[in-house]
């Protein structure tokens, strides 16, 4: 009878003990704020390595563009020619000459005289330009789609690593209260055993519980830094200096 006594009162203890702890926590909703997580989402699309990247292949893409509109000019070449009005008699230099041409200057008559200039227009060359900026620009909206998809993404990434770390604050909270309604339990068996009101089992089992309850309090806090952790990641900063 005594032992029957006993198992009521540690459960009596446990269950009023269960109760109070999740009247301490039975809701994650209050915890989240809106503000705060878009300010998480903005530090991460400001910090984040692979959004860096994205946006210098936008503007790679954008260069790209300006390049080949300007390359419409290739198709057309610039060159020039000078014709002068008198020639350098070589023959006329060399050792033994007797014709009388010693000062070695041919005079000539020429159409052209002075200098040419010329302007050559490829016309193949210009009829590929058109393709090579459509192709550009095909290559700068795929590039900005990739930004914006990769955006929504992370933006996805930040949401749920953020719900997962505030739920492992709320389960903390409830572990941490689970963990001293243990050992408030356990010190009131340990008691009653101490005055003979409890058997050895019933004192054995509440020091199991309260160990049980401390195990699970570790693995609470575990989880906390590791969601934390996993949140960082995609911030590049740490959560205490984004206010």
């Amino acid at each position: 009878m005594n032992r029957i006594f006993t198992v009521v009162i540690v459960l009596l203890l446990t269950a009023f003990a269960a109760p109070q702890s999740l009247r301490a926590q039975n809701s994650i909703v209050s915890d989240i704020s809106e503000p705060y997580l878009q300010k998480l989402i903005a530090t991460a699309k400001a910090n984040y390595p692979r959004v860096k990247s994205l946006d210098e292949r936008v503007a790679i893409a954008q260069n790209n563009v300006s390049r080949q509109r300007l390359s419409y000019l290739d198709a057309l070449t610039f060159s020039y020619v000078y014709q002068p009005n008198t020639t350098l008699n070589l023959n006329a230099l060399q050792p033994g000459n007797v014709d009388g041409s010693a000062t070695g200057v041919n005079n000539r008559t020429s159409i052209f005289k002075g200098t040419q200039f010329g302007l050559f227009f490829n016309l193949g060359s210009y009829l590929q330009k058109p393709f090579a900026v459509k192709q550009a620009r095909r290559e700068l909206t795929i590039a900005n789609n990739d930004v914006q998809e990769y955006l929504l993404t992370l933006a996805t990434q930040v949401r749920k690593r953020y719900y997962t770390y505030v739920q492992r604050i709320a389960s903390l909270k409830l572990q941490t209260q689970a963990a001293i309604d243990a050992e408030g339990v356990m010190k009131d068996v340990k008691y009653r055993f101490e005055k003979g009101e409890v058997t050895v089992e019933s004192y054995n089992q509440a020091r199991i519980s309260n160990t049980q309850q401390i195990q699970a309090k570790i693995t609470a806090e575990t989880d906390l830094f590791t969601a934390k952790a996993d949140l960082e990641e995609l911030l590049g900063e740490k959560l205490e200096n984004i206010r």
